[in-house]
């Protein structure tokens, strides 16, 4: 990935995360149905409200009942510049804010990995000086995730874990106002070469704290008395997760992944909490990406003490040989927060040509093997697809060698797995054809969800397991259900509450702020920006409704029916057509009920 080209900026700071969660569990909604699970009581809005709040305390935690799911960067601002020499922080751009403001949302709701994040555009400093401002080409998706992290005792939930984050720009839809900033003129200069698509935004989120409270931790489940006590009390009170955050802009090139890390690849080796890393030699200096590698120890988010690093390359004959080696003040936390996780080390000829030609490796000095690379990856175009029941969608991965886009005749295996990941349900094997891709049909049958996990290669190592996210790499498909009955009910306006806008009310207490969803006076008069929020051509939009994405077409018809309009047809022209066939001795009518083991 080209962020590990110079000139790139470092942004570091905050975000916050304000997901509803109450939908993360299977007794408050079905995730096959895309329905919200009513106590069965009259009042079952209130009632439904009532347990979820119940649901704050141990062992359920429920903690943010009254999510907006909304997430924002806050404390972040531009921290750095490297335009081949170092980093440097005397740009004009460093200082200036760095802007964001998605919609958390999970495709897989029990889960914890198929996060994304909806926004319509993101940018870095202020207009009227100078500035990057950034429409969205497409969503950013949790890749990567590290579960070994955060070694402190103080960890609750996502608490343990970091994220990468990445999306790309296209460069026709960038404004980029350099004024006196050297970087923004250096990479404003390099958009204009024809290989560059555009921009890749980068970052890593770590150390998530909830309940405003680090020593909120899984060994200490304490009551949030306070945050019930509020809940109950009546309004609205969120209850946001917060996490650090480092990032980096940097181009894109063509043939480069747009959402997850395509450059060359170093895996774990055995059992270490070094996670996953990426590397790109260019001309005299090999960079590496540890920005989700090295673990934090404690609440003062000092990083781990590995000693000397040594990076090696193996070449196909003879010895393995140092090409540099990185002390703990290069990769500890202020090296980290100075770098956002990126180290350069320079190269002689002789090294540039090893680092080319052999296998990468990182190693303590004892010679432990930290992180391998690996040749091959296979990465999806698109990491979480909706369908609708009836549609039939296309999964293309594009296989990588060593970072760069694979030709004809490689074997992918394709790991079919249940919702949770856990479980491979079948498995098939394709080829790549002359561009590297393998691509297979999979059908919207009836409510679903399945994860399809690709292995590259003649040997394939299966997740047996289960998904492992800093090794594998997969997309999800979610199949939202028909809900046929719906549509041919009458349009009535008790038709429409309790099957559609109930869901939502009471789901999500938030909307109270804006729309009373139980008024059928306000939902008429607002009728016109309902049927525009809920639009399907809206999908990707920060204010699509519902925020969860899990609108069914029969619901969506039933509630057009009512206020007035007949609704657009879904997402087909996004997909492909209904006649492609399913990969040989494959059954996806068999597997698209795909229950949780």
């Amino acid at each position: 990935m080209s962020v590990l080209e110079t000139p790139r900026i470092l942004f570091s700071g905050e975000i916050d995360w304000d997901p509803i969660v109450t939908n993360n569990y299977d007794d408050f909604y079905n995730e096959l149905d895309s329905e919200t699970i009513f106590p069965t009581v009259a009042e079952r809005v209130k009632a439904f409200r009532q347990e979820a709040i119940a649901a704050v305390r141990p062992p359920k935690i429920n903690w943010n009942p009254h999510g907006t799911h909304r997430s924002n960067f806050y404390n972040t601002e531009i921290s750095g510049a490297d335009l081949g020499g170092g980093v440097v922080n005397t740009d004009a751009f460093v200082g200036s804010p760095a802007n964001f403001r998605g919609m958390l949302v999970d495709l897989e709701p029990y889960g914890a990995f198929t996060s994304q994040l909806f926004f319509d555009a993101l940018s870095f400093g202020i207009e009227g000086g100078c500035r990057i401002v950034a429409p969205r080409s497409s969503r950013f998706s949790a890749r990567y995730i590290n579960f070994s992290r955060y070694l402190g005792k103080d960890k609750f939930r996502a608490g343990v874990a970091s994220v990468v984050w990445q999306s790309s720009f296209a460069k026709e839809t960038l404004t980029i106002d350099a004024f006196n900033s050297d970087v923004l003129q250096k990479l404003r200069e390099a958009l204009k070469a024809d290989d560059v698509a555009g921009l890749t935004v980068q970052w890593n989120t770590y150390r998530t704290i909830y309940f405003n409270d680090p020593s909120y931790t899984q060994d200490n489940l304490k009551p949030p008395e306070q945050l019930i006590a509020d809940l109950n009390g009546g309004g609205f009170q969120p209850n946001p997760a917060r996490s650090r955050v480092v990032g980096v802009i940097g181009l894109w090139r063509r043939n480069e992944p747009a959402n997850e890390p395509g450059d060359r690849t170093l895996l774990v080796s055995g059992n270490n909490s070094v996670s996953t890393a990426h590397a790109r030699v260019t001309g005299s200096s090999l960079t590496l990406d540890l920005s989700n590698s090295i673990s934090e120890t404690g609440t003062d988010l000092q990083k781990q003490d590995l000693g000397a690093l040594n990076v090696v390359a193996v070449p196909s004959s003879g010895n393995p040989v140092t090409l540099g080696t990185l002390t703990y003040p290069q990769y500890d936390k202020q090296a980290y927060l100075a770098t956002s996780g990126i180290v350069t080390i320079p190269l002689t000829a002789d090294g540039a040509k090893l680092a080319t030609e052999g296998a990468l490796q990182l190693r303590d000095s004892q010679g432990n093997v930290l992180l391998e690379e690996t040749d091959l990856r296979a990465v999806p175009l698109v990491q979480n697809l909706y369908l609708d029941e009836g549609q039939t969608g296309m999964a293309v991965f594009q296989v990588y060698n060593r970072g760069v886009p694979a030709g004809e005749g490689i074997s992918v295996t394709i790991a079919v797995m249940s919702a949770d990941g856990s479980t491979i349900l079948t498995s098939f094997a394709l080829t790549t054809a002359a561009d590297g891709t393998v691509s297979f049909p999979v059908p919207g049958l009836q409510g679903s969800i399945t994860a399809y996990v690709a292995i590259p290669g003649p040997n394939p190592q299966l997740p047996a397991d289960g998904i492992n996210p800093p090794v594998n790499t997969y997309m999800y498909v979610r199949v939202l259900a028909a809900d046929s009955t719906l549509a041919a009910l009458p349009p009535t306006w008790d038709n429409v509450y309790r099957h559609v806008l109930s869901n939502w009310k009471a789901m999500a207490p938030c909307m109270d702020n804006w729309l009373d969803l139980e008024s059928e006076q306000q939902v008429r008069a607002y009728g016109s920006l309902i049927r525009k929020l809920t639009s399907p051509s809206a999908f990707e939009n920060f204010r699509y409704m519902p925020v969860t994405r899990d609108l069914t077409a029969g619901a969506r018809t039933l509630l057009y029916n009512f206020l007035g309009e007949v609704p657009e047809q879904s997402r087909a022209a996004a997909l492909a057509p209904d006649t492609a066939k399913a990969p040989e001795g494959v059954n996806f009518a068999k597997l698209s009920r795909n229950h949780r083991s």
